[in-house]
Formats: structure tokens, sequence, C-alpha cells
């Protein structure tokens, strides 16, 4: 049995694929140490899992105005890592850590270089969890950046080499290219989805493992009236923007103006901080809105999904075979909406010029033509012949055991 560090950051996106593949290590006689925030405890006992919490430092986020939407040069996207992620967990980490061993890590994607830094501090082999596509230049050049304005793009870079530095003194290792921190992958590469979905998979060596999306039953998952889904409409059609860019009312209001004479029952999952109330005049009545909803259970029902093309939200969409309607806001979600349209599984539209004609004329294009469907059920085929978390949990050990 060996002892296994899995550290991964706190969002849905980058914790939720790791579930099954936790519970999956441990019934397969692995001894897992999981490392989150506090509110993600309970979802992760349930696995089986010793959790330790660090601490999330939020007024440091605040601080650093680090919101995805707002970056405005690669750099911003390395402070957001460094400043955000690296330098206030990983001495933290090692710390609550310091009188383990382990035989082997496993970190998330954006833990970067950190994760290279835990895997040299306890000599072992380390796997990189990616719910993310695999990239193959720096998460920093692929991330979606706006005009740099007035930006001080000097006094940036003076931050994040003074950053840097603080984590090799800290934890006594090498200090990396500014340009390569975002850049760590470890050894072996988790990635939480099929070869025939990745972009460019030919540049990717064997290092990097395509296990497809991890699909597992969430015990948390609030109460939802499936009875009122096709009490009045055949069709159903689910809206989500994530579960951190979720607070744009203007453009609930534009779905409600798009989708008012639709006739499919419409299901919004909002955000449970989202205000609706300066709006509320605007919600037509074939509409179901809530804070937060059972995401797989309402998919495995719907026609049509119109979502940000977050990583995990298209790969759970698709792996049931419906068709999306695409706003991609920030991120990796441009790249990641362009593949969805590249392989015919759905309608790419621009954030900066959506009106709610463009989106009713491409939400009625998925429901009516047949081709998206079908491509988007071709892509749930390969994300299921992929193996999931049992096939990841078998190549990890197996990996482990020739190292």
């Amino acid at each position: 049995m060996a002892r296994v560090l899995f550290v991964t950051i706190p969002a849905e996106g980058h914790v939720n694929p790791t579930l099954g593949l936790v519970k999956q290590l441990i019934e397969n006689g692995e001894e897992v140490v999981y490392m989150c925030t506090e509110e993600y405890r309970e979802r992760l006992a349930q696995t089986g899992a010793e959790y330790r919490a660090y601490h999330l430092d939020e007024h440091l986020f605040r601080e650093l105005g680090l919101n995805p939407t707002e970056f405005k040069h690669p750099l911003n996207f390395t402070e957001f890592i460094l400043r955000g992620i690296i330098e206030p967990h990983i001495p933290e980490i090692l710390k609550l850590t310091e009188n383990d061993s382990f035989d082997y890590v496993i970190f998330d994607s954006l833990f970067c270089w950190g994760g290279d830094i835990l895997g040299k501090r306890f000599g072992v082999p380390t796997f990189c969890s990616v719910t993310n596509l695999a990239f193959t230049e720096p998460l920093s050049n692929i991330v979606e950046v706006f005009d740099t304005g007035e930006l001080d793009i000097e006094a940036l870079r003076d931050r994040v080499t003074k950053a840097a530095q603080n984590v090799a003194n800290i934890c006594n290792v090498d200090m990396p290219v500014i340009e390569d921190i975002t850049r760590q992958y470890g050894q072996y590469k988790i990635v939480f989805t099929s070869r025939e979905f990745q972009p460019d998979v030919e540049k990717l060596d064997d290092s990097y493992i395509f296990i497809g999306p991890s699909i597992t039953p969430r015990p948390d998952a609030p109460s939802f009236p499936f009875e009122q889904l096709r009490s009045q409409y055949d069709k159903v059609v689910y809206i989500s923007m994530g579960s951190i860019l979720n607070k744009d009312v203007e453009f609930y209001k534009f779905c409600f103006q798009a989708f008012q004479d639709v006739p499919a029952q419409f299901v919004l999952s909002c955000g449970k901080d989202t205000d609706l109330e300066p709006i509320a005049d605007y919600i037509p009545p074939h509409f179901i809105i809530e804070p937060y909803v059972p995401q797989l259970e309402v998919l495995q029902q719907s026609n049509a999904f119109v979502t940000h093309a977050g990583m995990n939200s298209t790969s759970e969409g698709l792996y049931y075979g419906v068709p999306l309607v695409m706003i991609p806001l920030s991120s990796d979600q441009p790249i990641v909406a362009k593949q969805v349209e590249k392989l015919g599984a759905g309608i790419l539209l621009d954030k900066n010029e959506l009106t709610p004609e463009l989106l009713k004329s491409a939400l009625l294009q998925v429901l009516n033509d047949t081709s998206f469907r079908e491509h988007a059920e071709q892509i749930g085929d390969s994300f299921r012949n992929a193996g999931g978390y049992k096939e990841a949990a078998n190549r990890i050990m197996s990996l482990f055991s020739k190292v």
C-alpha cells in the first residue's frame, strides 16, 4: 500500500473530477491524504481520504484583483498562480506535512511549480491532475488577455520575480525562469478528457494519460423538481455559467429576452450569491431558477446546454451527449469552446457581440439540427471509452510500481 499526497485548488471544476479517482485509489488499497480548503472537507471525507485543510486568504485575492476576466497581460496569470496559489499555500502545505512521508504526489495543474516543489521535497514521483485541456506551452501564454493600456509591465514582472524568489528561499529550491512557472506539469499527467477531444494531441508524449471526464454521483447535490421538466414542454434547456463567473445579471436578462417565446422548459442555475431581484420582472414563466442544481441529473434530461464552456461543465454536457451553446468568458474557455465547435457539437458566440437575437438563433440551431446532438454523442462515447477514474487509478499504480 502506497501513501499518497493529493493537493488541489478550491474550485468546483478542479475538485469534482478528482472525487472518483481518490475513492478508487483508496479502494485499490492506497492511503490518500487530500489537501484543499475547509469548504471541501465534508465532500472529500466521503471518499475515505484523510483530509487536511489549508487556509485560503480571500483578502489576498481581493487585494491582488485576481479576476480571470481582468487579466491584461500573460504575467497577470503567472502572478495569479504564484502569489495567489503557490506562495501562500506551498509553504503551509509543507508545514502541515513536515512529519509525513509519501510514495507519490498528485497535484492540481494550477499548482504548477508548487507541485514540482512538493515532489522534490518528498523525493517522490509526481502526477499532475489536469482537469482542463493539456497545453503544449505555458498556461500563461494561452490565457485570453486584454489591452495592456497603462499597465506597468516592469512592475508586474518585479512583483512576480520577488514572489518567486521568496518561494525559492523558503522552500530551499532553485527559482525557475519566470515563463516556466506555469509550465511545471510533473513527471506524469492525468488528463481528464479523451485523446479525441484533446487539441494537438500528436504534440503530447506518453507522459500524458487521457482517462476521460471523471463523472461520479454527488451526494451533496440539492433536491430538484424533476417532475416539472417535461410537464409542459418536450424539450429542456439548461443554462449555467459555472460557479465563479455566474453573477452577470445582464446576461440572464439577455436569456430571458432571447428565450421568452421558445417552447422549452428552461433551467437556470444562477449561483447562491446572485441577486436576480433587479430583473425579476423579466423572468418568463417557463424558467426554473435555482441557486444550485444537481447538474449531472439535469444534463441527462437536457436537449441543449447554454454554458461558459468551462472544462468541467463542457465535459459533463458532452458526456451525456448534450449539444452546447457556448459564451466563453475567460481563461481557457475560448479554447475549449473552439474545440467543441470544431468537432461539430456546439456553437460558439462572442460575449462582446452577444445579442438576444444571436443567442436565440444559436439555441434553435442546436435544438433543431440533429448533427449537433450526433457529434456530442460521439464525443461522449470517446469520454466513456477512455476509462475514467478507474483507468486513472490503475495507470497511476502501474506506473508507480515501475518508478
